[in-house]
C-alpha cells in the first residue's frame, strides 16, 4: 500500500516556480475578471506550485475561481509527491478532482536511477483513490529531451500510464510537446483510453482533425488568446464542440491581457471569452457546452469530501516560506530551466514572451 499523506502535515505548496534574479516578469496576480453567468470547470491546474510575490493558498485560488464562475478544477500531479498532494487535496476539497502521473520530464532520471517502476507502482495505487479521476499529466516532451535513452524512458512511462488509466477506467491527460506524431502513433498502437485529453493543446488544424477522428478531446489553455497562436485558433475551429475543454495550466500560460503574470483558475473567463468570440458564439452557450464536456470526461465535482469535516490545513495566512525562499528552493531542486521562470514541468510549446 502506498504511503498516504496526512492532511494535517501537508504544505499548501510543494513546488515553486523559479523567480530568476533580474526578472522582468510582473509578479503580482491580475485582478479578477467579470464573472461568467454559466459556470465552467478548469480541466488542468497546478495549485501546488507557488508563484508570484505573494503565493496564493490553494483555498484562495478556489475561492477566487468560485467567485467568477469557475465551479471546480482538476488538480494535476507531475511526480510522486505532487500526485500524492493532488489526491489528498481532492479528498479534502469538493471543488477539486485529482489527476496523478509522472511528467515525461521525470521519466529519464527515474529510469536511470532504477526507480521508474516503483514510482509507476505508486501512481497505480493512487489511481484507485476516491476522487482521482484521471492519469496525467503523462506523454512525451521532446523540447529538452534528445533522441536516445531519455526518450525511450518517456515512451515506456507513457505506455505504462496508458495501461494504468485503462485498468482503473480513468481519463488520460496527455502532455504533448514537440511530439505530436509519436503521441498519436503510440495511442493508436497500444489503444487509447476511452476518454483521452490533449492538455494544453499545442497542435494545428491537422492534429485537431486527428483528434476529432478518434474522439479525443482538445483542452485549450491561455495560449489560445496569444496573438501569435493562430494555429491554435484554427484548431479550435476544426474541433467538434463536444470534444472541446478549457484549462488554465496555472501558474503558467496566463491569458491575454495578463500574459507572463502569475496565473490561477480565476482567470479562465478570459480564455473562455476569447474562444467564444473567435467561434462567433455567445459565452453562456460555450460555457454550458464546456461544462457538459468536462463532466462527460471526469464526472461531477459536487460529491462530498472523503475526509471528515474539520480543518487540519494551514490557513491562507499560514503559508510557509517567503517568495524568495520558495524560489531558492525551486532552483535548488533544479526546477528552473534555461528560460526565465520556466521549470521542467512547464507544459506547452514556446511562445515568445511567455518566459
Amino acid at each position: 500500500m502506498t504511503e498516504q499523506l496526512d492532511p494535517a502535515a501537508l504544505d499548501p505548496h510543494v513546488r515553486a516556480r523559479a523567480i530568476m534574479e533580474g526578472t522582468t516578469r510582473d509578479l503580482s496576480y491580475p485582478p479578477s475578471p467579470e464573472a461568467l453567468t454559466v459556470p465552467v470547470y478548469d480541466n488542468h491546474t497546478h495549485l501546488e506550485i507557488a508563484d508570484g510575490e505573494n503565493p496564493l493558498h490553494y483555498r484562495e485560488h478556489l475561492d477566487r475561481a468560485s467567485a467568477v464562475g469557475v465551479r471546480g478544477v482538476v488538480q494535476v500531479g507531475t511526480d510522486v509527491l505532487t500526485s500524492r498532494w493532488s489526491a489528498a487535496v481532492a479528498a479534502r476539497e469538493p471543488r477539486v478532482l485529482a489527476a496523478v502521473a509522472l511528467h515525461p520530464n521525470e521519466a529519464p532520471a527515474l529510469a536511470e536511477s532504477g526507480e521508474l517502476d516503483a514510482a509507476l507502482a505508486v501512481i497505480d495505487e493512487l489511481a484507485a483513490q476516491p476522487r482521482v479521476v484521471a492519469i496525467g499529466e503523462t506523454g512525451l516532451d521532446y523540447f529538452r529531451t534528445e533522441p536516445g535513452g531519455g526518450r525511450d524512458a518517456q515512451l515506456a512511462a507513457f505506455e505504462a500510464h496508458i495501461a494504468i488509466a485503462k485498468k482503473h477506467g480513468l481519463a488520460l491527460q496527455i502532455h504533448d510537446r514537440d511530439a505530436h506524431d509519436d503521441i498519436v502513433a503510440t495511442l493508436l498502437r497500444v489503444g487509447a483510453p476511452e476518454r483521452t485529453v490533449f492538455h494544453c493543446f499545442s497542435g494545428d488544424a491537422d492534429l485537431a482533425r486527428v483528434l476529432a477522428d478518434n474522439g479525443w478531446y482538445a483542452s485549450f489553455a491561455g495560449t489560445v488568446t496569444f496573438k501569435n497562436a493562430a494555429n491554435l485558433r484554427e484548431a479550435l475551429e476544426v474541433m467538434p464542440r463536444q470534444l472541446v475543454l478549457v484549462e488554465t495550466d496555472a501558474p503558467f500560460l496566463t491569458p491575454h491581457p495578463f500574459r507572463g503574470r502569475p496565473n490561477g483558475p480565476y482567470l479562465m473567463p478570459h480564455t473562455v471569452r476569447a474562444m467564444a468570440e473567435h467561434l462567433g458564439t455567445d459565452v453562456p452557450t460555450l460555457c454550458a457546452l464546456i461544462a457538459s464536456n468536462s463532466e462527460q470526461v471526469y464526472g461531477t465535482w459536487d460529491a462530498e469530501p472523503v475526509t471528515a469535516p474539520g480543518d487540519p490545513w494551514a490557513g491562507p495566512d499560514e503559508v510557509p516560506g517567503s517568495p524568495s525562499e520558495l524560489a531558492a528552493a525551486a532552483q535548488a531542486a533544479a526546477l528552473d530551466a534555461a528560460d526565465e521562470g520556466s521549470p521542467d514541468h512547464h507544459p506547452g510549446p514556446d511562445y515568445p514572451g511567455e518566459r
